[in-house]
Parts: C-alpha cells; structure tokens; sequence
C-alpha cells in the first residue's frame, strides 16, 4: 500500500513533475507494478509522491482501455514514433497471405520520389519476373497504395508463402525493399502404373508443369483431373494417389495410376415407360450413354457422370411432356468378367397433367379470345411444354409486329390441388409503341462505296413506321442473302440491324424532319395517330465484295 508522506511542498512537487515527465509519462502506459515504479525513481526523496502521481496515470490509463506492452523491471526510455501503413484487404486473399498482409514497416513518413527498389530472398523466381509484378519503380513520387497493391499482386502469382515490404526513409527520398519467402517449386512430374494414356497426355490434363509454384490445392486438383479423364473413356474404377507432392519439403509430383479395366456398355434397356406415347427408340435418341459400333469399336465406353446426366435429360423429357412427378433412375449390372455392363434407366411416370383453363392476363391491344384461338395448347389439352414455348414467340411475334418490340410475355402453369390438373396463365406487359425515327447506315472498311439506296432498297421499314420486329429480321436476312458483303467471318460480322433509342442531338433531328421530307428516306405509309416513341435503327454492314466496287 502507498503511503503519501504529508510534508510535500507543491512547487518541488510539480518541477519534479516536469523533470520526470518522459519517465512518468512512459511509465504510464505501462501495466507496471509498484515495486518497478519505485525502482524508477532510485532514492529520490520526492519519490514516494511521484510514484504515487504515476500508479494514478497508470490507473487512468488502464481505465481509458489504452494498449501498451507487458512490463518489465527494466523500463527502456520511450522509443521515436513508428509509421504503418494501413492493412491491405485480406479479402480473396489465399491463406498463407493473410497472416503476412501487415508485412509493410518503415521507421518515418515515407514521402518523396522512390531511390530505389530492392528484392531479396529469392531463390528459384528470377528477379526479373518479381519485377513484372511490381508498379513501384525508381524515380516516381512515392504512392502507399500502389505498394499495397504490388503485395496483392505478388500474392497473386502463388510462388510466395510472405511477402514484407520494408521502407528507408531519407530526405532525398524513399527507398523500398520488397522481401520474398518463396514457396517451393515443382522440379519433375512422373506418373506410375499408366498404360493406357501416356505421360504427356496425363501431364496435359492434370494442368500441372515443371516450375510451378508446388502447393497442396494444386496437386490434390490434378489427381481429380486425371480421375475425370479415366472415367470418361470408361475406366470407372479407375483409383490416382498422391505419392509426392502434399507433404513439406516435396520437390517433384508423383501420382500413380490404377487403371483397372474398362468398362463397356453392352446393351441399354428402359422399364416403366408407356410405349405408346414415347418408345425405347425415341428414348435412345435422348442420351448419350450408348453401346458402341461393333461392341468394341468406336465410343461404348461407360461413363458414370454421363449416365446421370442421361438420367437428367430423361427427367426433363417426361416433364416437357407433362409428367411433372415424373422419377427415372439408372441400374447397373456387369457380367462374370466384369468389362460389360447393363443399363437399365427404371422410369416411374407418374400421373400426366392437363390444362383446365387458359387464361391472358394483361391484353388490351388485342381481344384474349381471339388469342386463345391461335395457341397451340387449349384447355383440355395434355401440357407440353414445347407448344407452351411456341405460343410465347407467337405472343411476342404479333405484339412485337405492331410496334411494341420490347413487350414482355411469360407463361406460367399453376398447379391445383387435385392432382393431375393445373391452370396456364399467359402474363402480357404490352410496354410502350415504337416506330423509326431515322435509319443509319454504317458500312466496314476504309473506303464503303456502297450507296445507302441500294441498303434501303433491302429494308422493309422507313422513317415514320410502326417497328415490326417480323420485318427487322426479314431485313437482316435479305441483307445476308444479298452477297453485296463479304461473308467470311474472319473479315468481318454479317450484317445486323440494332434498335436503340435516340440521343438528344437525333431526338431534335427527328422533330425537326416530322412532318417533312426525310431526305430520300420517305415514308410508305402515314404515321399511325397512336402516341409512339422514335427508335433509331442502325445498320452494321461487313466491307464490300471487291467484285462490288
């Protein structure tokens, strides 16, 4: 317990204060205990009262939740502030970045142009490829930020476990020192027990390759690679293990291969459906998991992930056809030897589901019976969804027909309660009237001598029009069929007609030419009374045959 002694004169009081003030101030931000504090002060007569001025500060502080270090008997005196940058965001970061993404000191403010910049530590990675990766350079005003991201970069490449910046700081400048903990590096590649693929086709497909930063994500990804590629030509059984590479201190990747034997399809067989709605022929159609030419020659070999995605291209056949409870699932069954096998996709159909009412929601433009009439689909009819898709485009056709290009159409069948029935509800967004404000013309190549007549002789629409999406793309086709352009992809794209709308300089074009001529561009039919908005139509063309000019 400290005891303060009552004869204590308030002057010498506060100039020992200000003596003493680095050490009380030092000793404050330190957790220490008594005995250290009074060890600080020796056998200064006035020592008791400090001691007692600095366990309030020290007490104070510890209130206030300020950081310091650990104490200890021996108290150093106060060190000169040390600058750090901000954290660079470890965020996507690999794991063994995070731990060193504080790696960046210096001892003051960098500020200044850049002196010099320095790489050490590394062994195997050429200083030159570190360079490539580094925005920093010699002569360039210093920039924090740029040196965080030159950390991020560095972290990028996967070569490096740490990477730290240190800075000295001059008054001429800064010069940076950017010091690299590499990760080892693949020397050699070998597989063993591989029969059927040879070493450079394994090689190839584990993505793998010497100098390779060696990590143990990489090898574990190129074991499952050479897996994948083994069971899609029929070694299903086929087992890849690690022998070096995912231990520390490997230099080279070892995998060895048991192949097993291939697998071959035999023969492919379906249980459950009802043959006179689809047969075993047109279900063969669908998949591709089918006995080869000759048995042995050409394809036949089984492939487990092909076979359930055929068990998924099955499921969605039978829904499209109305069977929305509809199960399939495969059956396997070898023979003595174990090469052969039999597939056997077992189909549970399920019950088949019928339209009971079919409903428009939102036509106004055109009369919803005289739609019903044109729809493939009726109510009463089995759902199909191929027909569902049919009379969506037929919607989106004749809205689109009649200058409402951007209607939104969407089909939605909505299940009852009593099995086997639902309702097919048409939802129309018929959207805003369009028609041509102005047509322009824009031709490939330097010198286009292609008039804009012979374009426009090819196009069914002119400025005034009401947009028909129909006549667009019939514009498009004649365009392509017309071999005034060059075809060859390579040279150039075919030619494609965009719809976009005016900016403010064509918006005041088209308003000054509404009501007059539109300079050899007249229109065919009268604009329509309907409110419309103005669209322009550009037409990009490929350069000109040579035979044309």
């Amino acid at each position: 317990m400290l005891i303060l002694e009552p004869k204590v004169v308030g002057t010498e009081l506060r100039m020992a204060a200000k003596r003493s003030f680095l050490e009380i101030r030092h000793a404050a931000r330190l957790p220490l205990k008594v005995e250290h504090l009074m060890s600080l002060f020796g056998n200064w007569p006035l020592r008791r009262p400090m001691v007692l001025i600095a366990s309030l500060l020290c007490f104070s502080s510890a209130l206030a939740g300020e950081p310091g270090p650990t104490g200890v008997p021996d108290i150093p005196p106060p060190a000169a502030p040390v600058y750090r940058e901000p954290l660079p965001s470890t965020e996507g970061m690999p794991e063994f970045g995070r731990a060193a993404a504080g790696g960046v000191s210096s001892t003051a403010t960098p500020r200044g142009p850049v002196l010099g910049v320095k790489i050490i530590g590394n062994r195997s990675v050429s200083e030159l490829e570190i360079r490539r990766h580094i925005k920093t350079h010699k002569d360039r005003a210093y920039d924090p930020q740029l040196v965080q991201e030159d950390l991020r970069r560095l972290f990028a490449t996967r070569k490096f476990h740490n990477v730290r910046v240190d800075k000295k700081v001059t008054p001429q400048g800064v010069f940076v020192t950017f010091e690299v903990l590499e990760r080892p590096t693949i020397q050699e590649v070998l597989f063993i027990g591989n029969k059927y693929a040879s070493d450079k086709k394994l090689l190839k497909e584990s993505g793998l390759s010497k100098d390779d930063a060696l990590n143990v994500y990489a090898v574990q990804e190129a074991r499952r690679k050479v897996e994948e590629y083994y069971h899609g030509k029929g070694y299903a059984k086929v087992k890849v293990t690690v022998i070096e590479g995912d231990k520390a201190g490997d230099q080279r990747v070892v995998l060895r291969v048991d192949e097993g034997h291939i697998e071959r399809i035999w023969t492919v067989n379906f249980v459950g459906n009802d043959p006179h709605l689809v047969t075993d022929s047109r279900l063969k159609t669908l998949i591709k998991s089918k006995p080869g030419f000759l048995k042995y020659l050409f394809r036949g070999t089984a492939d487990y992930s092909v076979i359930d995605e055929d068990t998924e291209r099955l499921t969605a056949y039978y829904r499209n056809l109305g069977y929305f409870r509809a199960r399939v699932s495969r059956e396997i069954d070898y023979d003595d030897s174990g090469q052969w096998l039999t597939l056997t996709f077992v189909i549970d159909e399920g019950p088949r589901y019928e339209i009971r009412n079919l409903e428009i929601v939102g036509a106004k433009k055109f009369d919803p019976v005289q739609l019903k009439q044109r729809f493939k689909l009726q109510a009463g009819d089995f759902f199909n969804m191929e027909k569902m898709k049919r009379d969506e485009n037929m919607l989106r056709d004749l809205y689109g027909g009649h200058g409402h290009i951007f209607a939104d159409i969407k089909a939605s069948p909505r299940f009852l309660e009593e099995p086997g029935l639902l309702d097919l509800v048409y939802e129309v967004k018929e959207g805003e009237l369009f028609r041509v404000g102005e047509i322009n013309i824009h031709v490939a190549g330097e010198f286009p001598h292609t008039r804009k007549s012979v374009v426009l002789n090819r196009l069914s629409l002119r400025p005034g029009d009401i947009i028909d999406i129909r006549e667009v793309r019939a514009s498009e086709r004649r365009l392509k069929a017309s071999q005034l352009f060059v075809t060859n992809p390579q040279e150039g794209t075919p030619p494609r007609i965009v719809i976009r709308p005016p900016s403010l300089d064509e918006a005041a074009s088209i308003a000054k030419k509404r009501g007059g001529n539109y300079r050899g561009q007249s229109p065919d039919h009268q604009a329509t009374r309907t409110p419309a908005h103005d669209m322009v139509l550009d037409i990009y063309l490929p350069p000109v045959q040579h035979d044309q000019h």
